[in-house]
């Protein structure tokens, strides 16, 4: 497929809560240990997560697209070694995206390996961040085409693509030494257009507009899933997990739990945004509002604040399990 340019929208991350009152909570509704056995911090075994970003200019706000400071992240390397953005700081920057899967992305890691040699007085790293794989499929693309000297981070479960609204691949950002994007380019890149963004990085310059031309952009697959925990239908609680409760530099799932927060019969809401994937943790009194009820306020309210991740209707899938 192609792509041209996107416009960008800022948003904000982090966690979110709404209490309310809960003089209206049904007598006896949280009785029981069973209730909130099933309310547990979900594990994240991955390794990759979003980081406090170490300050820099203080006339640069911290995001994911040009003219921001690059937003921190931590990820496992080949090796399961922590890896950090930040650790990068000093040296100019090539984020790129991409995936085994991705014959653009095949075709242009080569030149990737090019621009580092050419600038390795200058320090160019290139730090190359693999969506949605294994370590294994990763390590035999990366021994395959011999690059050895790229920093490896590894996002299993999207949460760093998530984070810079990563929707097709390969997607490649252009940081300078001070941790400041500089340009940014959605599809494969042209030789010249590469050199220029890395040469915009090295002088800590932006980049410009990319010149208007076909780009060959692979949609990233993602699973458009709402999935609910409850045990008892009459139970009062329930937890939803979804990747689309994320808050970022495109977009921002608390105008869906604003929504599921003002329906009657709503009495506590927690969005649990460290978990991976975000959960939702919602307390709820039976005698004014019942479970499908609810599942279907969330959903609808979903619906109606579209994410530009996902392409795919919302699937709700109930589970009488816990997570």
């Amino acid at each position: 497929m192609t792509e041209g340019a996107e416009d960008n929208q800022n948003g904000s991350a982090g966690r979110f809560q709404v209490n309310l009152p809960r003089a209206i909570v049904a007598a006896g509704l949280l009785t029981g240990v069973a209730a909130l056995l099933y309310f547990v911090i979900l594990p994240r075994g991955d390794g990759a997560r979003l980081v406090d970003t170490p300050s820099g200019d203080s006339n640069v706000s911290v995001g994911v697209h040009p003219g921001q400071l690059a937003r921190d992240f931590e990820a496992l390397n080949l090796e399961g070694l922590p890896v950090r953005l930040s650790d990068l700081r000093g040296r100019p920057v090539v984020i790129n995206f991409w995936a085994t899967w991705c014959t653009s992305c095949l075709a242009e890691m080569p030149t990737l390996e090019e621009q580092r040699k050419a600038h390795e007085a200058e320090g160019l790293a290139i730090l190359a961040v693999n969506v949605g794989e294994s370590v294994g499929d990763a390590r035999e693309f990366i021994e395959a085409l011999g690059l050895f000297e790229f920093v490896i981070a590894m996002d299993p479960a999207l949460d760093i693509a998530d984070a810079y609204a990563v929707r097709g691949l390969p997607h490649s950002l252009f940081v300078d030494s001070n941790g400041v994007i500089q340009a940014e380019y959605r599809g494969q890149l042209e030789d010249d257009t590469m050199e220029e963004y890395v040469q915009a990085a090295i002088a800590a310059v932006p980049g410009g507009e990319a010149p208007f031309r076909p780009r060959i952009v692979t949609t990233v697959p993602r699973e458009h899933l709402l999935e609910v925990f409850s045990s008892e239908t009459d139970s009062g609680q329930v937890l939803f997990v979804s990747r689309r409760f994320r808050c970022g530099d495109d977009y921002c799932g608390a105008h869906a739990i604003d929504s599921l927060g003002e329906a009657a019969g709503i009495v506590e809401i927690d969005l649990r945004s460290e978990d991976a994937p975000p959960s939702l943790a919602v307390t709820f009194d039976p005698g004014l509002i019942k479970l499908d009820e609810v599942v279907a306020t969330l959903a609808e309210a979903l619906r109606a604040n579209p994410d530009p991740l996902y392409t795919r209707d919302l699937e709700v899938r109930t589970l009488d399990r816990v997570p």
